[in-house]
């Protein structure tokens, strides 16, 4: 196993094509690249030996299922969600047959040398596109020979297998993130190319009726014939969507089944010895899995970790040397006061890699299992032993063989040219704070059907400024297209637009909540002229938004709900605005939306200052009070 860097000429490129070709629209988090400048190869040994234990660990895990599905009794100590524990009962029509079991397990090289697993992704494990598209767009930047297994193709097998030709299957997810529909749409692609007919729909818009499922999304009203879910299932007992207890007993095809939640709480190993006693083989969990006790067992034990039942992406897990001081201290508090939410494992050494800047980088090699069999390899590398959100993703190749996606039918997709052209313009390399422009508005033109006339260059005068905030980013929060009309008004002030615009376009044929197409054709509109301005490199910030992405109420229930809301995530951190000299944060617009509130109020914290305008007066400072949890 060993990394292999994308040639530092073509990483641009690189990065570019992940976001239009491969369905890669989350490219930054706070403040962290996630598109690593490396391939993770490994070997033919190493690929049959990861793909043996993928195997053998699925099999003992789908017994283990079955078991704690005859025994309901052991829900509790897994201390699952006391909603889903009450809808279990509902399970006993479950027919492994009938469904589309997909999970991913997380392998990690160790200095003791071999494998260990950190967990099991057994509910709704991402990285679909990841898997899939980005080997081949790296296979086309390195030399050498190199194979790799396409998990859309083995997905896409999977379900063919066990759908009629032209089945309509929906792929429920939070329909308001643009990280949860890069996913559905690379599968949805994929499965129409095969002639299936594809909806994407939240958890709502499904209903059971002799445990059939109907789909009410206005515009694609009807039977449903196989159910794609990738909102976690202990997300839905937040949402409590009306009829969702109609996901365990459907027998519409599933992937995943209400039967994955088993596994997927880190607590699973609290009840192995009932399962053994029960029949149940879990030698491989055994050998790969480091040792995991209840909270309270593991006091006073040294080299053991706190990781939560229902946590994923790395949160709120306790390796000292991968949190900040604030962070660790929180978790153990937290801990402290909810022990059954957690468990305590003892820790492993990553074995790190070594990069060609001489950085080592621990890696998490995902090795995904769809029906049994091994579906293919995800991969995501980071500075620390604990690979969070701020890690990044990196494709996985076989070396040996000529390159191929080894019978894969899907060819890497090409948008058309001249979106790239255009986010070229609005995120010209090198430049700061490009890095923080959302790819989704450009990426999905291609798609847009809406006509506006929208008028970039009668641009609003802009009143507000001073010749004293040279020390100031500005957070323009103006509906639709008018937030791009006033960017460009201060592009010609000096100041670098930068889209943040990220809400999801709707399902075909249903009504939206929001219209996220003005701003984007806005965009492009704009684009001619933007690309006559001369910024310079370290121009100040103008981060752009719409302030109609916050339309989030329930026009109808089979209405499809794309609004949106502004993240931590979405913007850089205190620390990095300081860094560049920022000082002030200045919003334009009539109030302090509700989301900015709750991202604005961390970097007042830390000791900026918050300014707001109308987009006429001179900027006033605002105290941002903190949130309340419900807000």
């Amino acid at each position: 196993m060993r990394l292999i860097p994308i040639p530092k000429e073509k990483y641009e490129e690189y990065r570019r094509d992940l976001m239009f070709d491969c369905y890669k629209w989350d490219p930054q988090f706070l403040d962290h690249n996630t598109i690593a400048p490396y391939a993770l190869v490994i070997t033919k040994e190493e690929q049959e030996e990861l793909a043996g234990l993928t195997e053998a660990l699925d099999k003992e895990t789908r017994a283990a299922e079955v078991f704690l599905n005859e025994h309901p009794e052991l829900a509790k100590p897994l201390a699952l969600p006391r909603s889903v524990r009450k809808e279990i009962k509902h399970m006993t029509n479950y027919d492994a047959g009938q469904h589309v079991r997909l999970m991913r397990y997380d392998f990690h090289p160790t200095l003791e040398g071999g494998w260990a697993i950190s967990e099991v992704n057994s509910d709704v494990p991402g990285g679909f596109a990841e898997s899939s598209f980005m080997p081949l767009a790296a296979g086309k930047l390195l030399e050498g020979e190199y194979s790799f297994r396409s998990f859309g193709q083995a997905m896409v097998e999977a379900l063919a297998k066990k759908l009629p030709e032209g089945a309509r299957i929906m792929m429920i997810h939070c329909t308001v993130y643009s990280d949860d529909r890069q996913v559905m749409e690379f599968l949805g692609d994929c499965l129409k190319e095969k002639g299936f007919q594809v909806i994407y729909g939240s958890a709502d818009h499904l209903r059971f009726t002799r445990n059939k499922a109907y789909s009410i999304l206005d515009g694609n009203e009807g039977r449903v014939d196989a159910i794609f879910r990738f909102t976690p299932l202990e997300w839905l007992t937040e949402i409590r969507p009306r009829h969702w207890k109609g996901y365990f007993s459907t027998i519409a095809l599933s992937c995943n089944h209400p039967i994955a939640m088993y596994a997927q709480t880190k607590r699973f190993p609290l009840v192995w010895d009932v399962l053994e006693e029960g029949g149940v083989d879990l030698t491989n969990w055994r050998a790969l899995l480091p040792d995991t006790l209840e909270v309270k067992a593991a006091k006073g034990k040294e080299g053991y970790i706190f990781k939560p039942a229902c946590g994923r992406v790395g949160e709120k897990i306790s390796i000292k040397e991968a949190c900040s001081k604030e962070e660790y201290k929180q978790i153990l508090k937290d801990v402290k006061r909810h022990p059954k939410k957690y468990l305590a494992q003892k820790k492993f050494h990553s074995k790190p890699l070594i990069g060609e800047d001489g950085r080592e980088y621990h890696v998490c090699l995902g090795s995904y299992s769809i029906d049994g069999r091994h579906g293919g390899f995800y991969a995501r590398i980071s500075d620390t032993p604990r690979i969070d959100s701020n890690a990044a993703d990196l494709p996985v190749l076989v070396e040996g063989n000529a390159f191929t996606q080894e019978s894969n039918a899907f060819a890497l997709p090409t948008h058309n040219e001249e979106e790239k052209e255009i986010y070229k313009v609005w995120a010209p390399w090198g430049c700061d704070w490009v890095d923080w422009v959302r790819p989704v508005p450009f990426v999905e033109m291609e798609r847009y059907t809406k006509d506006y006339r929208i008028a970039p260059t009668a641009l609003p005068v802009v009143s507000f400024l001073q010749e004293n905030i040279g020390d100031s980013a500005i957070l323009v929060d103006l509906p639709g297209a008018e937030g791009v009309t006033m960017g460009m008004a201060l592009a010609k002030k000096g100041f670098r637009p930068i889209p943040i615009y990220n809400g999801p376009l709707e399902q075909e044929g249903a009504k939206a909540m929001v219209d996220n197409q003005s701003a984007a054709i806005a965009l492009k509109k704009a684009t001619p002229l933007l690309a006559t301005l001369e910024l310079t490199k370290d121009a100040p910030p103008a981060f752009l938004t719409d302030r109609n992405r916050l339309q989030q109420f329930q026009l109808m229930e089979s209405a499809y709900d794309n609004s949106w809301d502004v993240f931590p995530q979405d913007l850089p951190s205190p620390q990095y605005f300081k860094d560049k000299g920022i000082r002030k944060i200045i919003i334009l617009g009539k109030t302090v939306a509700p989301d900015l509130k709750k991202v604005l109020y961390a970097h007042q914290k830390k000791g900026l200052e918050i300014y707001r305008t109308n987009g006429y007066e001179a900027p006033k400072r605002v105290r941002l009070h903190k949130p309340r949890r419900n807000d």
